[in-house]
């Protein structure tokens, strides 16, 4: 155990002497309007080798407890990737509640040092089982899954570490991070019934991500990179859990496959960080990104332990997917029905038992929701209620051709198409096969609000499908060499017009001042009043035309700059005052007063014409995965060369 304690040592020792790069990567925000600002050899050094080093000590740490639990309780019939996902599982939703209980019994924050301390802490009793007890030969022979592991997500923070760093916080991102504040300095991630702008996420339907970036959080602050860099363990995980599927028949990892999965995870993570965002300007690594491999995850590990009649870990580790989204669910029904269908004789008591299990773990987690409510902790949000995603599915289109594009072109091309090589695929592939097809009809017909994110699973499983083809089995350095050619044809597809970080955002908030604010952004009232007024006077635009005409303003994203960014050296060309407050010669009122008597006002009225009406921001968002707005926010029945049908109407029910 000695190798395990100084492994465990040396993480330690370099999180805590990192633990500030949170706020460090802030004060370098100005280097975003270099010239070269994903490579500037005076910071190299940190931007390119110590950040990443401690950013995957990091993540290997928050996963410590719960893998070496996981490892010291292994069975004889446990693989790799059994304890990963099961590891992974327990890490994910142990340590913060962990975290949480510590911090209220001891009255202090469990953050930066002290959150080290405690996860070492964590770390014995499975360290004292594994000394009595023995490491398993589960690990023996994963050379290549462990480099896959570290290699990927080192690599996607090296290349693309700006993005990380200095990108303004979108809305979703800006949500994601208060919910962490919220659960490091509340001990739970839900909302008070008293919340509006952040009222129904998370949820206990939609957790498990805010579990995830509340205990990497806790390492470096609440800040705009610490938030993203949640998606680097779930990335590690994801890898090491697909590779398992696309192993040679006597267990062993092919070095081929091991390079092609990589190249393909580095593509579809360059997609999806740059290209799926509610917003007009920028997607945000924080959501949705980080929240895609707990819900494909989930998904792979329900699939390991059903195949397997394992019910317990089964029903655990679906989990991370059914406690993340929707989708999670669907994807479980889609492979049973699969499997269903596929499977002689039928399966019937698999296929029930693993339906129920399912429905068990969601039904519980809306109960628990409601209960919740009917205690007055939180309030249930409607966006993915049961009458919401109704009638999300009641208006449908089948001319929104551009989407396939949102599921072939994020893992090159290739595993798309191996979809169609029935006759090499064996029994697991078709039913992976037969699953991604429906589910990627399913969003594909739906009319408004399907983003790339949504095929998101759909990109992913076709993967497995592809490395385990006869002929690609037979001839993996060719199929290597097809793979890749595919992911360059995907990748020159996908590149946006600018890969710069967005900054805009940020720099706009700096200039507004609320003297009477509080310090913590998670003062409801403030939060009300601020996005209140911001939405007033600067109103949402919900269509493309609209973003045409003004400045697309992202009102929570702008809230929390208000509280993250330094405030601009040319003072402030907004101030939130209250009604009766003296004014500067020139300023006017541009929104309110509101309900509790608050006025924004503008330094002038030029200066506010200018900023509502300003156009042509850089979007880093690629033309081809550009959704217009009225199709992501729109709705009912639409003429046009893309109709929009109202399924309720056709069905005489409306």
């Amino acid at each position: 155990m000695l190798r395990w304690g100084l492994v465990l040592a040396a993480l330690g020792g370099i999180v805590w002497a990192g633990h500030g790069i949170g706020r460090e990567l802030a004060d370098l925000v100005p280097l975003a309007a270099g010239p070269q600002p994903y490579f500037i050899p005076a910071d190299a050094l940190f931007l390119q080798v110590w950040v990443p080093v401690v950013a995957l000590a990091a993540s290997a740490l928050f996963l410590a407890p719960g893998l070496l639990l996981m490892l010291a309780a292994a069975r004889p019939a446990d693989r790799f990737e059994h304890w990963l996902v099961k590891g992974f599982t327990l890490s994910l939703f142990g340590v913060p509640t962990l975290a949480a209980l510590v911090q209220a019994a001891l009255g202090i924050p469990i953050t930066g040092p002290a959150y080290v301390v405690m996860l070492l802490a964590a770390c014995l009793p499975g360290l004292v089982l594994l000394a009595r007890g023995g490491v398993p030969a589960l690990l023996a022979g994963r050379g290549w899954d462990v480099a896959l592991m570290i290699a990927l997500p080192a690599a996607f923070l090296v290349s693309f570490g700006p993005k990380f760093y200095w990108d303004s916080l979108n809305d979703d991102g800006a949500h994601a991070l208060l919910n962490t504040m919220l659960f490091i300095e509340r001990g739970l991630p839900f909302w008070p019934a008293g919340a509006t702008e952040t009222t129904g996420y998370p949820s206990t339907t939609m957790m498990s991500e805010a579990f995830l970036q509340t205990g990497i959080v806790r390492f470096f602050g609440a800040t705009e990179a610490s938030v993203r860099l949640t998606f680097l363990p779930g990335l590690a995980v994801l890898a090491g859990v697909m590779l398992s599927f696309l192993r040679d028949q006597g267990g062993k990892t092919r070095p081929e496959a091991v390079i092609g999965l990589g190249a393909a995870l580095f593509l579809f993570s360059f997609v999806m960080a740059f290209n799926t965002s509610y917003g007009p300007y920028i997607a945000d690594i924080a959501l949705p990104l980080a929240r895609e491999p707990l819900i494909v995850l989930g998904f792979l590990g329900y699939v390991l332990f059903f195949l397997e009649r394992r019910l317990v870990p089964m029903a655990a580790v679906s989990t991370l997917g059914l406690l993340s989204a929707p989708n999670g669910l669907l994807l479980v029904g889609f492979f049973l029905g699969s499997h269903f269908l596929l499977t002689r004789p039928w399966p019937f008591r698999d296929v029930i038992v693993g339906g129920l299990i399912a429905l068990g773990v969601s039904a519980g987690a809306s109960a628990a929701m409601v209960a919740l409510e009917a205690a007055g902790v939180t309030r249930v949000g409607g966006e993915f209620g049961a009458g919401e995603i109704l009638r999300r599915l009641r208006f449908v289109t089948p001319f929104e051709t551009p989407r396939l594009l949102f599921w072939l072109l994020p893992a090159g091309i290739l595993p798309g198409l191996a979809l169609l090589a029935w006759r090499w695929q064996d029994r697991l592939s078709r039913v992976l096969t037969l699953t991604t097809v429906i589910y990627v009809l399913f969003f594909y017909v739906q009319a408004y609000r399907i983003l790339p994110h949504h095929f998101a699973p759909a990109a992913l499983l076709p993967l497995i499908v592809f490395w385990r083809l006869r002929p690609v089995r037979a001839a993996p350095l060719p199929a290597l060499a097809a793979a890749f050619a595919g992911l360059g044809a995907g990748a020159w597809a996908s590149a946006p017009e600018t890969i710069r970080p967005f900054t805009h955002t940020r720099d706009f908030a700096a200039r507004i001042a609320f003297p009477d604010a509080a310090p913590d952004p998670l003062d409801l009232r403030q939060m009300a009043v601020t996005t209140g007024l911001l939405s007033a006077a600067f109103p949402p635009r919900w269509t493309d035309r609209e973003i045409a005409e003004g400045y697309g303003m992202e009102r929570l994203a702008t809230y929390v700059h208000m509280h993250l960014a330094k405030p601009a050296a040319g003072g402030a060309d907004y101030r939130i005052v209250p009604e009766v407050a003296a004014r500067a010669p020139g300023e006017v009122v541009i929104a309110g007063p509101e309900d509790a008597g608050f006025v924004l006002l503008a330094r002038d009225a030029a200066v506010y014409q200018a900023d509502r009406l300003r156009t042509g921001l850089p979007t880093t968002i690629a033309d081809l995965y550009r959704v217009p707005r009225e199709s992501i926010f729109g709705h009912g029945v639409r003429q046009g060369p893309k109709p929009v049908w109202d399924l309720a109407r056709l069905a005489g029910l409306r």
